[in-house]
C-alpha cells in the first residue's frame, strides 16, 4: 500500500504491501528502512478507494524497485483484500522482466510456514526473509540495500535469491549463493577430482554416472490442487494426497515417489515429461480436490511420463463420508494401470477407514500438516498435541491419532522440551492404546517404532518395528532410512550404509536421505563415495553454499590439501563472502586449517551465527579455544565461557540426564581450570549413553572425555582412549584436522599423539 505523501516515482523505491491487520508490522519495517535512507512507499491511513487511488497503486507497483509483501497468519486469514490484488499485479510485472532481476522479496513476520502459505506461486520460488515478532533488524536492512544496489546475479528460477535463511517444509535450511558463487563452486568441483586419485598430482577424469533404467511400475503422485472455495481446506486436499500415497505404499509391486520429493512440483510449470525424468518414474498422477459442505469432488489423471500420453482420467463426486472409498479406488486404479498385483492383505489395508468421524479426521489431518511443515518447535508440538487430543476425544477408537499423539509426547521427551515422568507416562499410555486398537496397521507400527526411538532410546525394539513395517511397505524410502539410522546407532555400519543408500536410491530427490548417506560415508572415511554423493546433491541444488563447502573441504580431510577450499573462498563474490553464512563458513575453514588469527578476526566481525540454530554456548567454546590456540590468552577465553558455564550448571541441575549440556560444560570447566568438575561432567555424559545402547552417542561423548582428560592432567588416559576411538567410525577424529584442532591442544607435540597422526591405518577406510 503506497505512502500518500509520495506521489512521484523516485528511483529505487521499495513498495510494502500488507493486510490491514499487519499495519503495525509494516510501519516498523518502513521506519527502519527510511531511517537507513531507503525510499519506501507505504500507506498508513485507511484505504480511500476510487479510480485515481487505484491507478496510483498500479503505477507505483509498476515502477518500484523492490516489492515487499508482508506474510503472516493474519494475512492468511484474509481470503480477500486489496493487498491480494497488489500481489497479483507484482507477479504480472515479473512476467515482463529480464531473468535475474530481483523484485519479489516476501517478508514473514511470524511463524507462517512457506509451504502452506496462501500466496502466488511465484512467491514460493524466491527466498523469503523472516522477521519473527515483526522486529526488523539491521541485517534485514543490509539485505534490502543489497537487492537495490548490487548487480544482478542469476538464481535458478530467474530471480536473484536472497541471502537470509529460510526453513524448508521438512525443517532443513536452504541457502542460495547466485551464479558467481556457483561458478566458483564449479571450479572447486573440478579440483576435487583429485579425490578420486591416490596421487593428487595426476587426477583421474570424472566418471559420468549412467542413467538408471526407469521402473515401469514407478509412479509419482503430484500434490493435489485445492479447488475448494474455502482456501482453508488446503490441509484437506494435502491430506487426501498423503493418504493416496500411503495406500500405494502397501502395494508391493509399486515404486512410489515420496511426498517430500513431489512437493517441489506444487504449482510447477514443468511438463510431465520433465517431472518424470527428474524423479525417475514412468507415470505421474495429477489431481485436485474440491470440498463443499458435505460433498467432495476428487479428480485425477494418470499420465505416462515417457510419452506424455494420458492413461486415464477419473472424477469422483461423492458425499464427504465416502472420501476413504475414493482414496482406495484411486490407488487401485493406479495399481491396475501399472499391472501391479494387490494382495489380500494390501487390499484390506487400502480399504480400511481410519475413522468414521470426519471431524476427528479433520483434526488429525491438521496435526499432520503441522508436522509436515517442520513442526518440531515447542509451539508447533503444543498445537499438534491439542489437535490430536481433540481427535481422540471425538473418536476414542482412532488408532492412528493415538499413535501420532504418542509420538508427539515422545518427541517432547527426546528434544528435552519436557523430560518429565508425566510426559513419558502419557506417551506410553497413548501408544498402548494405539497398539490395542490396531496392532498391525502400518501407521501404528511406524508410531511404535518412533516411540521406542524417541521416548525409550530402545534401538533394538525400534528396529524390530521398522523391519515389520518394511514387509508391509517394501518400497517406502522412509522405512529404509529409519532402519539405516537405527543400525548406525548400533554400530552395524555395513547394513546401515546399505539401507541408507537404498533410501536415497528409492527417493533421490529427498535431501535428508542423501545427507544421512553422506554423513555415514564420511564417518567410515569413504571420501570418494562421499564426494560423489555430495556432487549429486549439488546437481540438484547448485546454489547451496554449505554443500559446495562440504564438497571442497573433503580434499582436506582426504589428503590434507588446503588448496581446493582456499580457491573456493577466493572465488566467492565479496557480497557472498561477507554474508552471515559466508562469514560463518570462512571462520569454520580458518579454524579447520589452523589459521586462528583469521578465525578470531572473523568472530569479531560476526560474534554469533544463528541461522543454523547453534546455541551461543557452543559458539563461545569455539572462540575460547581459538584464543587459547592463537596466543594462549586464557583470561580472554575464560571471560568468554564463564557466563555460559554458569548457565549450563543451572540447566544441568534441572536436567541431570542431558548429556549434551554435560559435554559442553566439561569443556568449559576445563578452560576455567576446574579440573574435578570438568572430569566429573565428562564422565557422567559417557555414563548416560553407554556403548551398548548408542554407539554414535557414546563414541562422541567418549571422544570429548579423552580431550578433557588431556586438559586436566590425565594425558595418558586421554591418549589411550584416542588411540582406540580413532579406529572406529566417527565424524571428529580426522588425522589432518587433529593437527590443528585446539580441543586436542594438550596432546600436540606429544610423540604418542604424533604417531597416531602418522599411522596410515588411522586414515584408511574403516568399512
Amino acid at each position: 500500500m503506497p505512502d500518500s505523501a509520495h506521489t512521484g516515482t523516485p528511483h529505487g523505491a521499495v513498495f510494502i504491501s500488507y493486510a490491514s491487520q499487519d499495519a503495525e508490522a509494516a510501519r516498523q519495517i518502513c521506519d527502519l528502512l527510511r531511517a537507513s535512507g531507503i525510499e519506501v512507499w507505504l500507506d498508513q491511513g485507511e484505504l480511500r478507494g476510487g479510480d485515481a487511488w487505484d491507478e496510483k497503486i498500479r503505477r507505483q507497483i509498476k515502477t518500484c524497485a523492490l516489492f515487499l509483501p508482508v506474510i503472516s497468519a493474519r494475512a492468511q486469514a484474509r481470503k480477500e483484500g486489496y493487498f491480494r490484488l497488489e500481489w497479483k499485479l507484482a507477479v504480472e510485472r515479473t512476467h515482463h522482466m529480464a531473468e535475474g532481476v530481483p523484485f519479489l522479496a516476501p517478508v514473514v513476520v511470524d511463524e507462517t510456514p512457506q509451504g502452506a502459505a496462501l500466496v502466488p506461486a511465484e512467491f514460493l520460488r524466491v527466498q523469503w526473509m523472516r522477521l519473527p515478532g515483526a522486529r526488523p533488524t539491521h541485517e534485514f536492512v543490509r539485505e534490502v540495500k543489497r537487492l537495490l544496489q548490487e548487480p544482478v546475479e542469476l538464481g535458478e528460477r530467474g530471480q536473484r535469491p536472497l541471502s537470509l535463511p529460510e526453513r524448508s517444509a521438512s525443517g532443513g535450511r536452504r541457502w542460495a549463493i547466485g551464479a558467481a558463487a556457483a561458478a566458483a563452486a564449479a571450479i572447486a568441483l573440478s579440483l576435487l577430482i583429485l579425490l578420486c586419485s591416490p596421487k593428487p598430482s595426476s587426477p583421474l577424469p570424472a566418471v559420468a554416472t549412467p542413467a538408471a533404467a526407469v521402473d515401469s511400475k514407478s509412479v509419482a503422485v503430484l500434490p493435489f490442487e485445492n479447488m475448494s472455495a474455502d482456501k482453508d481446506n488446503g490441509f484437506f486436499s494435502d491430506g487426501v494426497h498423503q493418504d493416496v500415497l500411503t495406500n500405494l505404499s502397501v502395494i508391493p509391486g509399486l515404486h512410489v515417489t515420496s511426498r517430500t520429493s513431489v512437493l517441489q512440483y506444487r504449482g510447477t510449470t514443468k511438463s510431465i515429461k520433465e517431472i518424470g525424468r527428474e524423479l525417475g518414474v514412468a507415470f505421474v498422477l495429477e489431481g485436485s480436490v474440491r470440498r463443499a459442505a458435505n460433498m467432495v469432488r476428487v479428480t485425477g489423471q494418470l499420465i505416462d511420463a515417457r510419452t506424455d500420453r494420458q492413461v486415464w482420467a477419473k472424477a469422483f463426486d461423492r458425499n464427504l463420508n465416502e472420501i476413504f472409498a475414493i482414496q482406495s479406488e484411486l490407488a487401485q486404479a493406479i495399481a491396475s494401470a501399472l499391472q501391479a498385483a494387490i494382495s489380500p492383505t494390501s487390499q484390506k489395508l487400502i480399504e480400511r477407514h481410519p475413522t468414521e468421524n470426519l471431524a476427528a479426521y479433520d483434526l488429525w489431518l491438521k496435526a499432520r500438516q503441522i508436522q509436515n511443515d517442520g513442526g518440531q518447535t515447542p509451539m508447533s508440538q503444543k498445537r499438534q498435541e491439542e489437535l490430536l487430543r481433540g481427535a481422540v476425544d471425538l473418536d476414542p477408537n482412532f488408532a492412528e491419532a493415538w499413535g501420532d499423539l504418542a509420538v508427539c509426547h515422545a518427541y517432547n521427551v527426546f528434544a528435552n522440551y519436557d523430560h518429565s515422568a508425566a510426559r513419558l507416562a502419557e506417551a506410553q499410555a497413548a501408544i498402548d492404546r494405539a497398539v490395542r486398537l490396531a496392532p498391525d496397521l502400518p501407521g501404528v507400527i511406524k508410531d511404535l517404532g518412533n516411540f521406542y526411538y524417541y521416548a525409550r532410546l530402545d534401538y533394538p525394539r525400534a528396529l524390530k518395528e521398522f523391519q515389520r513395517l518394511a514387509v508391509q511397505r517394501p518400497n517406502d524410502a522412509t522405512v529404509y532410512s529409519s532402519i539405516g539410522l537405527i543400525e548406525r546407532r548400533q554400530g552395524d555400519w555395513g547394513t546401515s550404509i546399505s539401507n541408507l543408500r537404498k533410501a536415497a536410491q528409492l527417493d533421490p530427490a529427498n535431501g535428508s536421505y542423501s545427507d544421512d548417506l553422506f554423513d555415514s560415508l564420511y564417518r567410515v572415511r569413504r571420501y570418494e563415495e562421499a564426494a560423489l554423493e555430495k556432487r549429486r546433491q549439488l546437481d540438484r541444488d547448485p546454489d547451496d553454499l554449505p554443500k559446495a563447502y562440504d564438497l571442497v573441504a573433503l580434499a582436506f580431510y582426504a589428503h590434507g590439501s588446503t588448496r581446493e577450499t582456499d580457491a573456493f573462498f577466493a572465488g566467492l563474490p565479496e557480497s557472498r563472502a561477507k554474508s552471515p553464512r559466508g562469514l560463518n563458513l570462512r571462520r569454520s575453514w580458518a579454524r579447520t586449517k589452523g589459521d586462528f588469527a583469521e578465525a578470531v578476526r572473523l568472530d569479531k566481525v560476526q560474534p554469533f551465527f544463528d541461522e543454523d540454530g547453534a546455541p551461543h554456548f557452543v559458539q563461545a567454546v569455539d572462540l575460547a579455544m581459538d584464543l587459547i590456540a592463537l596466543n594462549g590468552d586464557y583470561p580472554a577465553a575464560r571471560e568468554q565461557v564463564a557466563p555460559f558455564a554458569a548457565e549450563l550448571r543451572s540447566k544441568s541441575a534441572l536436567e541431570p540426564d542431558n548429556a549434551i549440556y554435560l559435554m559442553f560444560l566439561a569443556v568449559m570447566e576445563s578452560i576455567l581450570g576446574h579440573s574435578d568438575a570438568a572430569l566429573q561432567a565428562a564422565q557422567k555424559a559417557v555414563q548416560l549413553t553407554p556403548m551398548a545402547q548408542d554407539r554414535i552417542g557414546s563414541e562422541m561423548f567418549s571422544i570429548v572425555l579423552a580431550a578433557v582428560q588431556g586438559w586436566n592432567s590425565q594425558k595418558d588416559e586421554g591418549l589411550r582412549d584416542l588411540a582406540r576411538l580413532i579406529t572406529v567410525p566417527n565424524d571428529q577424529l580426522n588425522v589432518y584436522a587433529l593437527r590443528f584442532d585446539p580441543l586436542y591442544l594438550p596432546f600436540h607435540g606429544d610423540p604418542r599423539f604424533e604417531a597416531l597422526l602418522r599411522n596410515p591405518a588411522n586414515q584408511a577406510t574403516l568399512f
